[in-house]
């Protein structure tokens, strides 16, 4: 009750200093200007001045002790559990010991604000008194009382919902004094027992008013929070100021009409094609869609792109199988991220048993999500060659500098539509689309790449960004290898093609002389130069084009054979020891680091110029053994046409699952608790919002720019038999011979093949089926060499 009486006597007096009185405090040895103390009073003014502050305190006096008998009365009809409750959360304020020595000093010298201190004081006696307000600013500010310390728990969140929505929607909450949420790093934890964390992290509410730098030095004073240890001092401060969000900037503005474009663009496409389709006739719709207007808008009809998209015939000159490899490699890039997000976005509760996850025997699996990279490498080196050489055969081996022209602008209006359409999203919309104690906090990992995206852009979308700007759109940098690779091997692509000799040498040296730059540049600027691995070797274009290379080589190879290999036994032992081989490279690639941690070949030049290159030549098998026929089980697992749509969405799910980590994790109202599981469900989840949020990237800006690149683009190599085969496409997918349509046209396996012969061993019946591909025409010629009459009974 004498807290309360004096409050009242303090409060009354502080009013004066509306007036322009001022009210003095005295702290230990010094005296200085706050609102209001119980510690000491001194005014200062004329003689009427005085005798006004006398009155008020008299009319407090005798008001508290009017009061008293309801105090009393109120505090005996509490019960005794939180009588006790009130009198140990109203002691950790009251005894938290505070040096007032050094916060009046950081006042007096002008590192404290007045208005800051002053709201700080009144919080401070507000608690004491325990009013709603004050009392959930203290209830939501962390305390050492963290469980699991020794596995890495250094941190108490509190509570940032009760914070910033409890604490400011109280009713006795004064108005110029708005709630503030701040995390503060504490230094000076014990290492023997820190668990992997450098500091305590530890949550407090504070007034507003107060910058980040008097916050933390009030908090090592004490004055402001619940101070973990005496001797332990702040490292860093990060308030959440939402007025920093409460409006779009500019470049939000634009890019939300630009949006806002976009979708009305679709939508009124959409509308064009079902008005179309459904009030015209066959002959009027003609007209329609073969007009400028018609194909642009058909171009941007979801309708119609999804049917595309979702579209699982598989045209001539396809590779089935990179369709299933692509998805997993996919997936296996996601999983890894799930885990590598967590660094500087989120803190982890059981940061030991995290660390302690790597000898698990299955970790090689998320430490090597990287190797995925390698994969899509390979991929991207023998589709472009293998595609490339088709192209050539057609073209009687020309290739001019209009048609190395079109090629590149093929390339870059291909991927630069949707990857400047989520830069965008990414530079604009992020600071705005959550709230929590991890979010947009200027030094994790996401917000340094948001302003890196607001100077740097223009180098991802020159694709040079592995170079320049490297913090912008991190996982942008492979998009710049590809293309870079792109562009400057097309020379060696025609010398392979004229001179295969020379070209299959040229390619073989400079595959050799990538292995050589990984495990050099390694050497002396990770190890010897100290630099960061990820920025620099890892993203140089010369120290990743080895997989590219094989891919070359490999695509090469499919072609000149037309993917066929010898029907002996042989060939058989040969497959069979490929897949020996082929395997056991890339289970040797993949598990030795982690399974001989003490040799440390993660940080070997040795194993750096060899790991990759080893990982990519297994999955350069897999591909050889399915696109020839000898890929068993596997090849049926990876040809599946499910696998088509999501193989489709690969890239704009590449691009947009960092995102939706980054989003996810920022806004976090806790601290994560890691376990295998945890993280499965993690995979699980970010993968389909991955693909989800993929398709809508596509609809709006990939798959229309590719329709639209044809008005563009209309004379490219090779669009003309494109054209002829897709529009046979109806006759190919009715699986039936048009000499007799009874009998089912059985598919070859490799759907690409430009001559293939297949047989069906239906009983005792054999049926050779040749499919020719000359580019514009599909000529299907049956051979029945015998037939029985069970099996022509069942063809009937």
């Amino acid at each position: 009750m004498k807290i309360m009486l004096v409050f009242v006597i303090c409060s009354l007096i502080g009013l004066d200093k509306q007036n322009g009185n001022v009210c003095q405090v005295k702290g230990p040895n010094v005296t200085v200007p706050c609102k209001s103390s119980w510690l000491y009073v001194h005014w200062e003014g004329n003689k009427a001045e005085k005798e006004h502050a006398k009155m008020k305190i008299t009319i407090g006096t005798i008001l508290a002790v009017v009061s008293l008998p309801c105090c009393l009365q109120s505090t005996y009809a509490q019960s005794p559990a939180l009588t006790e409750f009130v009198n140990y959360f109203v002691g950790l304020e009251k005894n938290k010991p505070i040096d007032w020595k050094s916060t009046l000093y950081f006042l007096n010298t002008g590192q404290l604000d007045p208005t800051c201190y002053n709201q700080a004081y009144t919080v401070h006696n507000d608690t004491i008194l325990t009013k709603s307000y004050a009392a959930n600013m203290l209830d939501s500010t962390g305390k050492l009382t963290p469980s699991g310390m020794f596995q890495g728990n250094w941190l108490e969140l509190g509570d940032y919902r009760e914070c910033t929505v409890d604490a400011r929607n109280a009713a006795d909450r004064p108005e110029d004094i708005e709630p503030m949420y701040c995390l503060v790093l504490w230094g000076g934890i014990p290492g023997e027992i820190s668990g992997y964390s450098p500091f305590y992290t530890q949550g407090v509410c504070v007034p507003k008013s107060c910058s980040d730098r008097a916050v933390g030095n009030l908090t090592w004073t004490g004055f402001l929070g619940v101070k973990p240890m005496p001797s332990w001092f702040p490292v860093a401060v990060n308030c959440q100021r939402e007025e920093t969000y409460a409006t779009y900037s500019a470049g939000a503005i634009v890019a939300l009409i630009i949006v806002s474009i976009m979708l009305g663009v679709l939508a009124v496409s959409t509308v064009y094609e079902f008005k179309i389709t459904m009030w015209f006739s066959e002959e009027e719709r003609k007209y329609l869609t073969v007009s400028g207007v018609g194909r642009f808008f058909l171009s941007c009809s979801v309708y119609s792109n999804t049917k595309k998209l979702f579209n699982t015939y598989q045209h001539p000159g396809q590779l089935p199988a990179l369709h299933g490899i692509r998805v997993i490699s996919t997936l296996w890039i996601i999983y890894g991220h799930t885990n590598f997000f967590t660094s500087y976005n989120i803190d982890i509760v059981n940061k030991v048993e995290k660390a302690q996850a790597s000898d698990q025997w299955w970790y090689f699996i998320q430490g090597n999500m990287d190797m995925a990279v390698d994969t899509f490498l390979l991929l991207s080196g023998l589709l472009v060659t293998y595609l490339f050489m088709k192209q050539m055969k057609k073209t009687g081996g020309q290739f001019t500098w209009g048609d190395y022209g079109r090629h590149v602008l093929h390339r870059y209006f291909r991927l630069t539509p949707v990857y400047a359409f989520l830069i965008m999203i990414f530079t604009c919309f992020t600071a705005y689309m959550g709230s929590g104690p991890w979010w947009a906090l200027h030094d994790n990992w996401t917000m340094p790449s948001v302003r890196a995206c607001q100077t740097y852009w223009g180098a991802n979308l020159l694709y040079i960004n592995n170079y320049v700007g490297q913090g912008c759109f991190g996982h942008g940098w492979y998009l710049a290898v590809d293309m870079q690779l792109y562009v400057t091997l097309a020379g060696v692509l025609v010398i392979l093609y004229r001179y295969p000799k020379a070209g299959a040498v040229i390619a073989c040296s400079v595959m050799a002389l990538g292995l050589f730059l990984s495990g050099l540049l390694y050497h002396f600027v990770v190890n010897e130069g100290g630099g960061d691995y990820v920025g620099t070797t890892y993203q140089w274009t010369f120290t990743r084009m080895a997989p590219y290379f094989m891919g070359m080589l490999l695509g090469y190879w499919l072609f000149s054979t037309n993917r066929q290999v010898p029907n002996n036994p042989n060939t058989r032992k040969l497959m069979l020891l490929g897949w020996v081989v082929g395997t056991a490279c890339a289970l040797f690639a993949l598990v030795t680091p982690f399974r001989t941690p003490g040799a440390n070949l993660l940080g070997q030049p040795a194993w750096r110029t060899f790991d990759r290159s080893l990982f990519s030549a297994g999955v350069a098998w897999v591909v050889y053994a399915c696109c020839v026929g000898y890929g068993g089980i596997i090849s049926e697992f990876l040809s599946w046409s499910g696998w088509m749509p999501l193989s489709r969405l690969t890239y704009t799910a590449y691009l947009i699952h960092p995102m939706i980590m980054q989003v996810y994790y920022m806004s976090y109202k806790g601290a994560l608790l890691y376990s295998g599981i945890n993280w499965w469900f993690l995979f699980v989840s970010f993968s389909f919002l991955a693909f989800a949020c993929g398709f809508a990237a596509s609809m709006m800006a990939e798959v229309p720019f590719l329709e639209l690149e044809k008005f563009v683009l209309p004379k490219r190599r090779g669009r003309e038999a494109k054209s002829e085969a897709e529009k046979s496409h109806d006759n190919v997918a009715n699986d039936k011979d048009e000499s007799n349509p009874n009998l089912p046209l059985l598919r070859h396996g490799g759907y690409g093949t430009t001559s293939t012969t297949e047989t069906a061993r239906n009983g005792n019946a054999v049926t050779n089926i040749s499919i020719t591909d000359n580019g514009s025409n599909i000529s299907k010629s049956v051979n029945m060499e015998r037939r029985s009459r069970k099996t022509l009974d069942q063809a009937m």
